[in-house]
Order: C-alpha cells, then sequence, then structure tokens
C-alpha cells in the first residue's frame, strides 16, 4: 500500500484525536507569541495572552462527534498473547517475517502442537495468564478513559489498528546477518509490542504536559487576579521564568502529539484533517 507498511485504522479512528491535534496546534501558536510579547515588554499584552491560553486549556473541544468504534476482522488480536517456539518458526523468522495470525488464539493452538503434554500444559497456563493480565489492563485503561476523554481519543485510534503480516527490518547488512545467525530476530508480535509501547509513551507524555501546562495557565492568572490586575508585586505574571514555564510546557505537549502522529501514514494524517475540516 501507500502507507510504507506503516499500521493503519478506519478513517473515522483518527477524527478524535486529530481534533485534539488542533486544538493543541492553536494553543501552541498562541503560547508563541509571548516570546515576541516578552521582547516588547508589553506587560498588558502579555496578560492578555496567558488569560487567552489559560481559556483554551481549561475548556477543550469536544472530541468524539457521533464516532464508534469499528468492529476489526483483521486476524490480529493482542499481540501480547503470543509465546512462538524458535524451533516451529525459525524459517520464518530467517525470512523476516511471521504471521500476524501467530497472535490469535488459533495460532497460539497450532504452535503447540509438536510440544510434549508438559510443554503443552505449560504454554497453556503461560498463555491464560498473558490473556487475564491483559484483561485486567485493558479494564484499569477504559476506567482512566471514563474521565479522560483526550487519553480515550488516542486509545480509540490505537484499539483499532492493523497490522500487517510482516515487517522491515532496518538494520544495516551487516547487523542483519550478526542477528540471522544468532537467531536475535525480534518476532512480528515484538514488532507490533514496541510499536504500541511508543504510541503509549508519546500519549502520556502529552497528557502530563498537557496538564502540567493546565495548572501553570491557570497559577499564572490567578496571580494576577490576586494582585489586583496592577502588574506589579508578588506573583508577577509576566515574570520570565513563570511565562517560560508555560511555553515550555506547551511545547512539549505540542512535540509529544506530533511524535505520536509521526508513526501514521501522512494519508491518513491529511485525509483525517481534511474530513474534521469539513465538517465543522
Amino acid at each position: 500500500n501507500n502507507r510504507g507498511g506503516r499500521p493503519f485504522a478506519p478513517l473515522q479512528a483518527l477524527l478524535p484525536a486529530t481534533r485534539l491535534k488542533n486544538w493543541v496546534d492553536e494553543v501552541y501558536a498562541i503560547s508563541r507569541q509571548l516570546e515576541t510579547i516578552q521582547k516588547d515588554d508589553n506587560d498588558r499584552l502579555m496578560i492578555l495572552t496567558v488569560q487567552r491560553i489559560n481559556e483554551r486549556l481549561s475548556h477543550p473541544l469536544k472530541l468524539f462527534q457521533g464516532e464508534t468504534m469499528v468492529k476489526n476482522n483483521n486476524k490480529r488480536t493482542n499481540p501480547t498473547t503470543t509465546k512462538v517456539s524458535t524451533s516451529t518458526t525459525s524459517a520464518a523468522v530467517a525470512q523476516l517475517a511471521t504471521g500476524i495470525s501467530s497472535a490469535n488464539k488459533d495460532q497460539y493452538r497450532m504452535n503447540r502442537q509438536n510440544f510434549n503434554l508438559g510443554d503443552k500444559m505449560t504454554a497453556m497456563m503461560n498463555q491464560a495468564d498473558v490473556e487475564r493480565q491483559w484483561g485486567m489492563l485493558q479494564y484499569a485503561e477504559s476506567k482512566r478513559e471514563e474521565g479522560n476523554e483526550m487519553r480515550g481519543a488516542f486509545n480509540f485510534y490505537t484499539r483499532q489498528l492493523t497490522f500487517a503480516d510482516d515487517y522491515v527490518l532496518t538494520a544495516s547488512r551487516e547487523e542483519r546477518k550478526n542477528m540471522i545467525r544468532n537467531d536475535e530476530l525480534p518476532t512480528l508480535t515484538a514488532v507490533i509490542g514496541s510499536d504500541l509501547d511508543r504510541r503509549d509513551l508519546d500519549r502520556n507524555e502529552f497528557l502530563t504536559s498537557i496538564d502540567d501546562a493546565t495548572a501553570e495557565a491557570a497559577f499564572l492568572v490567578k496571580e494576577h487576579n490576586n494582585d489586583g490586575g496592577s502588574g506589579g508585586g508578588k506573583g508577577l505574571v509576566v515574570d520570565v521564568v513563570d511565562v517560560k514555564d508555560l511555553v515550555d510546557l506547551v511545547g512539549l505537549a505540542h512535540d509529544a502529539c506530533d511524535n505520536w502522529f509521526s508513526l501514521i501514514a501522512p494519508r491518513d494524517v491529511e485525509d483525517a484533517s481534511e474530513e474534521v475540516r469539513l465538517n465543522k
């Protein structure tokens, strides 16, 4: 496909996160104005700009507008449920590819066919334990989403991802030789797990930074109001360090959001952006 081998999801799965990105981009653009205003020593405009940022951060837009989860009929399920025996998949691994269906229960049973009875029992118990832990993690994550629509927007897309049946190893030729020789090539399941971990890391970085930025903006506005709006005295809202903290935090949130979107095929991002623009 034209996605460069990247995983993909239905268009509507990306719409909530796209609305979130547009909102973050807007807040980021306003925050960048603080640096110019600070150089001009315009205290009143500085205060008004911080108030604008606080207003945006305190009232995020509604991210979900009727989107619902699309049932994924692809064989890819929870990638953490796979525990493949190297003796049964060495050929596939040597070809830098394993079947995506190894992540589901049917393939898991096939992988156990050549095991002795003891190994089969151990594999079955391991599978059951991993699936139980996965279920517990998903339940906990769904509870966290209930009070955080931003987290829900990221997860709404990630849960609908479809991965390809193989992956491209970007290591050098010499590194590939060594990995094949030492039977150290990552399984497809490991690659998928790494991809999902990266998305979660970017998501968490964004959520932490945007929460901190929201708190910082509210603090600056409150201090200015407590000061009577005079622009002087304790808690001066236009203090260089205070404003820098706010700019830095918004920048971190913006970068984390961009990093999350960088894992998505550009054409999918463009399509989602256009869809959101046309249906404002």
